[in-house]
């Protein structure tokens, strides 16, 4: 492991896993669990041009320890195809060269990268990769382990804090010796930490937590349908799924950490919010800013949590010449809680300003 990461401070306070007294004669799972710090985070959207420093300044005011990056891999739903070159549009910030640039500008203000590699579906998403037969699931594996080993070498060399080795792939999960063979080859050459991105409604199927650093969860729960709930009412619809959490939590003896998490800014947002084409909804911003607040209220306080990277945050490019200095997208209804009352939310978490325990400060990511 490089000692420039060792000695890194993000002013994380480390997360422990308090098990039942009722599981104590269960041995602890193996390997042993490698702390994971207290993650306030924000994914980044991928940007097209590149982006000035002054961005971290900003996160790092907000009070942002994290980061989660995300470069792509083509691939297909039904063929072991995966194109490892990368995603064919090959924006600044998917390409190795601004990965880099993002993280060691956000290292630079005390602030630690996820690289989350993804796989590309054009017209569906990682959760529908079926295979038609063992020998196409074979081939598939064999590939996204090269795709994984490769982005986990390049991590290791770039001195990338955390890695995410595979987001919402539900069907391979039933081919356990394979993930774990995976996990192995990474862990061979990299030494950071390591999560799985499982999607909300896998989670407590996932068989190889113990291999790993952190429960990732895909936490886009569909809580309810109504148009604007109040913050009480989103408060009682998480505490079912809260005490799910909190068992798989338990049962693997490793924390939970949300690594996808978010809302539009409009009504509704809250029954099926990872659908980003929500457009015809009302704009209602309030929605986003109450949503953010509940997972604060239900999750940051419990000793078994990991933190949550919220979805997502849209980056200030250095525009070409001609070009006005505006975040890449427009901002009226897309996730991205920069100029939105969910915005100070964020400030008031991630600060500590929310009653809720306040990060402490200097203290080092803990290493295995």
């Amino acid at each position: 492991m490089r000692a420039d990461r060792l000695n890194l401070h993000f002013g994380l306070a480390p997360v422990v896993i308090v098990l039942a007294s009722a599981c104590a004669a269960s041995p602890p799972p193996e390997p042993p669990l490698r702390a994971w710090p207290t993650v306030r985070g924000v994914h980044l959207a991928p940007a097209i041009h590149p982006v000035g420093v002054d961005e971290f300044e900003y996160l790092a005011e907000l009070g942002v320890r994290w980061i989660a990056q995300t470069p792509f891999a083509g691939a297909d739903t039904d063929t072991p195809r995966i194109q490892l070159e990368g995603h064919p549009r090959g924006w600044w910030g998917e390409r190795e060269l601004g990965i880099l640039a993002l993280a060691q500008a956000a290292r630079g203000h005390g602030i630690a990268t996820l690289l989350k590699p993804h796989l590309w579906v054009d017209r569906s998403w990682p959760g529908a990769i079926r295979m038609q037969g063992e020998r196409d699931w074979r081939l598939w594996f064999e590939r996204y382990e090269a795709l994984l080993v490769r982005w986990a070498r390049w991590a290791e060399a770039a001195g990338i804090e955390g890695l995410c080795i595979g987001s919402e792939l539900d069907a391979s999960l039933a081919h356990e010796a394979e993930w774990r063979h995976l996990i192995r080859a990474v862990r061979s050459v990299y030494g950071g930490l390591l999560t799985y991105n499982a999607n909300w409604s896998h989670f407590e199927e996932v068989p190889f937590w113990d291999e790993l650093d952190a429960i990732g969860v895909s936490a886009w729960f569909p809580l309810t349908g109504e148009p604007r709930p109040s913050l009480e009412s989103l408060v009682a619809r998480w505490q079912p799924i809260r005490a799910r959490l909190a068992r798989c939590a338990e049962r693997v003896g490793r924390p939970v950490l949300f690594t996808e998490i978010g809302y539009l800014p409009r009504e509704g947002a809250f029954l099926r919010p990872w659908e980003h084409d929500s457009t015809r909804a009302p704009l209602a911003p309030e929605c986003q800013a109450t949503g953010y607040e509940a997972i604060a209220r239900v999750f940051f306080d419990e000793p078994w949590f990991a933190g949550a990277i919220f979805w997502e945050w849209r980056l200030v490019e250095e525009r070409p010449p001609g070009w006005d200095r505006l975040p890449s997208t427009p901002l009226d209804g897309g996730y991205s809680p920069r100029g939105r009352p969910a915005e100070e939310v964020l400030r008031r978490v991630f600060r500590g300003d929310l009653g809720l325990p306040r990060p402490a400060a200097g203290e080092r990511i803990p290493r295995p």
